[in-house]
């Protein structure tokens, strides 16, 4: 039996942490996930890395900004005055995720009477190590 090679098209199941520069961790899958490569539904540089991978194979990939969640625009970020969450009984915590009628965001800064608001995705403009592992690749029909 030959060994299986991740092809776009191929459904491919595999466990991933995810972390930043300094080794902390941003996320992890629990159980592995599985993903189509190559049509778009993970960032591309994860999805480029994969292809070529074989079945059981474990590999770091670094992932620039620009192959992941795209830079941070400065035209994304805006404030809202404090008592607008206290109207709302919300106290506004930094990292906090919102769902608003713009779109969904996250508290960037709190400061005074003014809390700023980010509708960049969080992990815009930072470089991303995954560690991953294909657990099982099912070949495209």
């Amino acid at each position: 039996m030959s060994e299986k090679i991740v092809e776009v098209g191929d459904t491919v199941r595999f466990s991933f942490v995810g972390k930043f520069g300094d080794g902390s961790i941003f996320d992890t899958s629990d159980e592995p996930i599985s993903i189509e490569i190559g049509t778009g539904k993970l960032i591309k540089g994860l999805d480029k890395e994969i292809l070529g991978m074989k079945e059981g194979e474990e590999k770091e990939i670094t992932v620039s900004p620009e192959e992941g969640y795209g830079f941070e625009d400065p035209n994304l970020i805006t404030t809202i005055p404090y008592e607008a969450f206290q109207k709302n009984n919300i106290e506004p915590r930094v990292g906090m995720m919102l769902r608003t009628p713009q779109g969904d965001c996250h508290v960037t800064a709190i400061s005074g009477n003014e809390v700023e608001i980010s509708y960049n995705h969080p992990l815009a403009g930072k470089t991303l190590i995954f560690d991953i592992k294909i657990e099982e690749i099912i070949k495209k029909k």
